[in-house]
């Protein structure tokens, strides 16, 4: 029973509600039971006999377990929020401080007028009554009769504080499964891959005599996978690395639909191998064109893809045929993400898009990074 409430607390998505304010009750049910226990000597045991009424008895419980309550909330608010903000903690512990004063001067004032009781064990009440609000807030023996609420405010930080290293723990046993289970996920990912290019390798074999159309198609579809799983690690590829990908995309839609398809090409022809960009930046522009203008139709349909390279600055160009009374369709997700790591990897991009009635057009123009090598090390050493 104590495990499942603890499993029902700790757990955070299942703490919350009418879960969470039950555990609040609770704690509040355990505060009075405490500050009960402590009055009990005095109760039973009085110096000299008392014949006081229930409600008189109830008035310094109930002064105490609100305090207590009060110290207890803005410590947690205080410890939770600023624990690393020591310039905020330390006026949060002296505004603490009055707010706790301040309940507990005004709480005996109500416990012995509206409560009838005299005077409580440790004299406080007696003490704030002969004082003003300012001059008991500042009197040394203030502070020995507070000691008596806060003390007792620890009782229930305590056992915050050992489900909060419960929750903790448990966090962690969760965050190390999980971490176990991505492990086992990439080894199985690092050997999937590998049975598929075997089989791949296998259909390439027996369809290159028989089917060479076919075999073209198996390997580049393999150079493809290749280059997708374990090439593109990096946050940067070398540029030559990404144009061979496009190629070999645009070389499946050719085969696929060689047809109906009117296709032209420009690629730069030795682009530099220190150039970098990011993968699949511009796939999904090239994708797009021929899921809206080839896939959408079973006509002739065109394609023009241009791909310029000047200096450091790569040029985009893509045109496609629109198709008549094809279903209206906006950007994807896929398209939304790249707009975002255009604006995150090169925030001086400039991406034209332009939708008319019988084509659609988009022009991007990016600067590419340059990586360092050897031989510029070297050159910039000795120049």
């Amino acid at each position: 029973m104590a495990q499942r409430i603890l499993n029902l607390i700790t757990d955070e998505n299942r703490y919350r509600g009418l879960t969470r304010i039950a555990f609040h009750g609770l704690l509040i049910v355990g505060v009075l039971l405490l500050i009960i226990s402590a009055y009990l000597p005095w109760f039973l045991y009085p110096a000299s006999p008392t014949d006081l009424p229930f409600k008189t008895y109830a008035g310094p419980i109930l002064r105490d377990a609100f305090c207590v309550m009060v110290q207890y909330y803005m410590l947690v608010y205080l410890v939770k929020h600023y624990a690393r903000k020591p310039l905020v903690l330390i006026p949060g512990f002296a505004a603490y401080y009055f707010v706790v004063f301040t309940c507990y001067y005004y709480a005996s004032y109500v416990v012995k007028h509206y409560f009838g009781l005299p005077d409580d064990y440790t004299g406080s009440i007696n003490h704030f009554e002969q004082l003003s609000f300012s001059e008991a807030l500042f009197h040394p023996i203030t502070f020995f009769h507070l000691l008596f609420i806060i003390e007792r405010a620890f009782y229930p930080l305590a056992l915050r504080l050992l489900i909060e290293v419960y929750r903790r723990h448990t966090r962690n046993l969760k965050l190390e499964k999980q971490y176990t289970r991505l492990e086992l996920d990439f080894l199985k990912s690092q050997v999937n891959p590998h049975f598929l290019f075997n089989v791949l390798n296998s259909i390439y074999v027996l369809t290159e005599e028989d089917n060479p159309r076919a075999a073209r198609i198996v390997d580049q579809l393999s150079a493809m996978m290749r280059y997708s799983l374990y090439e593109t690690d990096g946050a940067l590829v070398p540029l030559h690395k990404e144009l061979s990908f496009i190629r070999d995309y645009v070389g499946l839609e050719q085969l696929r639909t060689s047809k109906r398809l009117q296709l032209e090409l420009v690629f730069p022809a030795q682009p530099d191998e220190n150039l970098q960009i990011a993968p699949f930046i511009l796939i999904a522009f090239v994708e797009n064109a021929f899921k809206h203008g080839v896939h959408n139709t079973t006509r002739k349909s065109w394609v023009k893809l241009e791909i310029r390279l000047k200096n450091r600055e790569l040029t985009l160009m893509i045109s496609n045929q629109k198709t008549p009374n094809a279903p209206q369709q906006t950007g994807g997700i896929g398209l939304m993400n790249v707009r975002k790591r255009l604006d995150a990897l090169y925030p001086g991009h400039e991406l034209t898009i332009l939708n008319e009635s019988k084509a659609y057009h988009i022009h991007l123009k990016i600067k590419l990074t340059r990586s360092t090598t050897t031989s510029d090390i070297l050159r910039h050493t000795l120049a």
